[in-house]
């Protein structure tokens, strides 16, 4: 348009210009002509690609502002006094106490104010992708697939309100749970917060921000007026909290120390309710607790969620944590070690017991083809341990093999578990075995 106003604008000029004007006007060839016209449109496309520029300044602008730094005590400061004025009106439970509609609102105004309340005490979360590599290295969860999933692992991934609806409305029940025992119970479960890439348990506004003059322990009707008044100030203080944090993200020395030092549950538990098996410092600390349990008591239920776990997934299966097992293989040979030995026999005349009714509680869960494969894996690694000790100890193998058919017929199925030298190991305890029977046998005669 602009560009057909200029032409009709030179037209006019050439009708009223002088004689002189009229001369060079004829004058001018084609190819002028053709210059000028050239000059114009790069001028016009040049006016054009500034307007476009102005634009996209215009848009970046916008979104700048749409993601500048909100201030969160302002922003949340009616609701968070509300939470405090909440805590105030129920005698003990905190949020668990509170309706189910408070528990969703508060719990997704918490986990923003833990974001910004740790980084303003130092702390940098990872980046997305760095935070799923590592909850899958430590937890062996994929933080990609549903929390139905992942609950079997007692693990869950926060779902924020523009989230997937359909795992919306689940979480939402699950802080509605009326059970701890219940699988998908929110409350007091390890949750991964995406995006903001921390772990916490049960998140909640007090965790993250404080009002001044409110007591440090618990508050009740005389702190409304310092509750509804009080200055808002984050005060994040969890040294578990950092630590874990650390730990799990960065790989943090400083960090593990400080949690073998004051946070040992944490670590034993990335083994017990989740497999990680490959740090032989954690698997001593889950080593030395077992022993300890296992002393005065003379039970090994201690060996349940240790050195084999039943995986509660779609299709369960028993997982063997063979990390554990070599751990407790390179223990020196001292009279503490041949506890090992007491333990696994134990454990290994449990899981070989045909009687099922006489079986403990905590080995019902396995079926008899998995305890077959605990015992297999436990002999294996008795023989081993035995071996190091000075002698072979086969008596339990022995016996099974010789008198379980099913159970020897399951390892052959199971070509042996892949174990080094189980299958050689499996025919000489065999045939050692049925001379021995034929010896006292003969003796009988």
């Amino acid at each position: 348009m602009i560009f057909l106003t200029a032409l009709s604008h030179m037209k006019h000029q050439g009708k009223c210009s002088d004689a002189l004007s009229q001369k060079v006007m004829r004058k001018t060839t084609t190819r002028d002509m053709a210059a000028l016209l050239l000059a114009l449109l790069v001028i016009l496309l040049a006016s054009g690609c500034n307007t476009s520029g102005a634009k996209k300044q215009q848009e970046a602008s916008k979104d700048t502002t749409a993601t500048a730094k909100k201030d969160l005590l302002r922003l949340y400061d009616k609701q968070i006094r509300a939470y405090y004025l909440n805590l105030t009106e129920i005698s003990d439970g905190g949020i668990l106490s509170m309706s189910h509609k408070a528990q969703v609102e508060y719990t997704d105004i918490a986990v923003e104010l833990i974001d910004e309340a740790i980084r303003r005490k130092g702390y940098k979360p990872v980046d997305n992708e760095t935070a799923r590599k590592a909850i899958m290295k430590y937890f062996g969860v994929d933080v990609t697939q549903s929390n139905d999933i992942q609950v079997t692992r007692n693990f869950r991934t926060y779902i924020f309100k523009n989230g997937n609806a359909a795992e919306r409305a689940k979480q939402e029940k699950a802080m509605n749970e009326h059970s701890f025992e219940e699988q998908g119970y929110f409350w007091n479960r390890l949750i991964y917060v995406p995006n903001y890439n921390y772990i916490a348990t049960s998140p909640t506004i007090d965790m993250a921000v404080n009002i001044k003059g409110l007591p440090d322990e618990t508050i009740d009707e005389s702190d409304r007026k310092t509750i509804r008044h009080g200055k808002l100030y984050f005060n994040f203080n969890d040294s578990i909290f950092f630590n874990e944090n650390n730990f799990i993200f960065y790989d943090s020395k400083a960090a593990f120390s400080w949690l073998k030092k004051n946070d040992t549950e944490f670590l034993i538990n990335l083994l017990r309710d989740y497999g990680y098996d490959k740090n032989e410092e954690i698997n001593k600390l889950v080593m030395a607790n077992m022993l300890k349990e296992y002393t005065p008591v003379g039970e090994p239920w201690m060996l349940d969620n240790t050195v084999a776990c039943k995986k509660k997934t779609k299709h369960p299966k028993v997982e063997i944590r063979e990390g554990l097992l070599k751990s407790i293989l390179k223990q020196p040979a001292t009279e503490e070690n041949k506890e090992w030995e007491i333990l696994f026999n134990d454990y290994i005349d449990y899981l070989l017991n045909e009687e099922e009714q006489k079986l403990p509680m905590w080995m019902t869960e396995f079926t008899k083809k998995e305890r077959y494969k605990v015992a297999a894996y436990l002999c294996y690694y008795l023989y081993k341990i035995s071996k190091k000790n000075g002698y072979a100890d086969t008596s339990l193998l022995g016996h099974a093999l010789y008198y379980n058919h099913a159970f020897y017929k399951y390892i052959v199925d199971q070509h042996y578990f892949n174990l080094p030298g189980f299958e050689a190991l499996c025919y000489k305890v065999y045939d050692d075995y049925d001379t021995e029977v034929k010896i006292r046998t003969h003796q009988d005669e």
